[in-house]
């Protein structure tokens, strides 16, 4: 391939609009979510803590695990950051196809994908991890504390719920019209 046509070939999926409208979702979110890590840690210190009420705090935590804190050892850094290239890559890619049936998998993709970026790029940017501040008391003893990446990721993913429904019946009526046409087939 030559590069004028890759050139090309990359000029056009720019200009897709479903394409231009995920990477705006994602670029936004991203920046929303280093904002936000940015001010919380300014305003927090290294470890404050603010009460909102006796459920929800700002509290500042250094992350330097994977999504959810799981520790890998060494390799966690390195492994988190494949994961969050590859899984972006594999988003992009399949971005377009699914909003043709569905166009709520274009703003679901985009904030797990603005999310997943923020992480990473919070990840990359210093020793201490990733700064999750929005603490919320689940039980006496345990409290979750996350950020803004996290709750894009997480009302993506919930976002994609009703997309892999709507996918789910069309494979479902896809089949079943298949098998119809088979029968008519073997009966002709």
């Amino acid at each position: 391939m030559s590069v004028s046509r890759l050139s090309a070939s990359s000029s056009t999926v720019l200009h897709d609009p479903v394409v231009r409208r995920f990477l705006g979702i994602a670029v936004a979110a991203t920046a929303l979510d280093l904002m936000t890590k940015e001010a919380a840690v300014r305003l927090l210190g290294n470890t404050g803590v603010v009460t909102i009420t006796d459920r929800l705090s700002f509290t500042l935590v250094w992350n330097t695990g994977t999504a959810g804190g799981l520790l890998l050892g060494q390799g966690t850094w390195f492994l988190s950051a494949l994961i969050t290239v590859l899984a972006l890559g594999l988003v992009l890619s399949v971005v377009r196809p699914m909003a043709a049936y569905d166009s709520r998998a274009t703003v679901a993709m985009g904030l797990v994908s603005g999310g997943a970026l923020g992480n990473l790029l919070s990840m990359i940017a210093g020793p201490r991890g990733v700064a999750d501040f929005i603490g919320v008391r689940l039980t006496e003893d345990t409290t979750m504390v996350a950020n803004v990446a996290d709750l894009f990721l997480w009302s993506g993913s919930l976002l994609l719920v009703p997309v892999g429904m709507t996918l789910y019946r069309l494979a479902k009526l896809e089949r079943a019209q298949r098998g119809l046409r088979n029968t008519k087939a073997k009966l002709a």
